[in-house]
């Protein structure tokens, strides 16, 4: 079955109810999947902290799995057209203690003025869309981003996923060489200002997975966590740090 790319496709599978229910298990249980969750909070955090934002906007925020677990900014608006994951977002902010604004809206068209965040985020969604609509997305968080404005997202390494790791999954996932990905930003109006490498030594940590089939969750995490933090330039997962240029005109 070939994977969803069309919008109107993936506004369905992310409103279906096992899907929201099972997201954030899915996003951070395993030992794999946790660690690379918890690097992404990290490195948001430290955007944030770089970058003293007054409003952040997230687009596609799911059941606030990131959302939850950042520091407070003066302004904070999450953007989902799912109902399902926008109820569960707003119960896992309330329970964290912290002050979100949703939203539901098409993240194709959001009512929301330009230039008005100087943060945006968005992860494991603009890279699910096939190329035409990955740059309608693209034209839209330009225009809500200020000159001077940062955007943060993430991408796929096309040297370490192999070959049928698309037709794999239920929804599609466009892979990157460095370069296609500076293009890419590049012809949308972005200036790529840094690729943070997540997930260094997917083989071996992939397979130190497995290990929580025979019990072995906690062993797993440790040895992943430990892999992390030996030298590689194969990353398997970007965060893409890239800014909206003070000159620029459009995306």
């Amino acid at each position: 079955m070939k994977p969803i790319d069309q919008s109107a496709d993936l506004k369905a599978y992310y409103q279906d109810r096992g899907v929201v229910s099972d997201y954030l298990r899915r996003r951070t249980a395993q030992p794999l999947n946790g660690m690379l969750h918890a690097h992404q909070v990290r490195f948001l955090n430290q955007v944030i902290k770089e970058r003293s934002p007054r409003a952040v906007l997230e687009v596609a925020p799911g059941p606030a799995r990131l959302t939850a677990e950042l520091v407070p900014v003066p302004l904070s608006v999450a953007a989902d057209f799912s109902p399902g994951m926008l109820q569960a977002a707003r119960e896992r902010t309330v329970a964290a203690g912290r002050h979100w604004h949703f939203l539901r809206a098409d993240a194709f068209s959001l009512p929301v003025a330009d230039a008005r965040f100087d943060l945006i985020f968005s992860l494991r969604f603009v890279r699910h869309f096939a190329t035409p609509e990955r740059m309608q997305l693209y034209a839209e968080l330009h225009r809500l981003l200020r000159p001077g404005g940062v955007l943060v997202v993430d991408a796929q390494n096309r040297a370490v996923r192999d070959a049928d790791h698309v037709n794999r999954h239920a929804v599609y996932d466009r892979l990157y060489t460095p370069e296609e990905l500076e293009t890419e930003l590049e012809q949308c109006g972005f200036r790529l200002l840094r690729l943070h490498g997540i997930i260094k030594h997917h083989r071996l940590q992939r397979g130190l997975n497995r290990l929580r089939a025979f019990g072995l969750a906690g062993p797993a995490r440790v040895l992943i966590e430990t892999a992390e933090h030996l030298p590689s330039r194969h990353a398997s997962t970007w965060m893409v740090l890239c800014e909206r240029p003070e000159s620029s005109a459009g995306g």
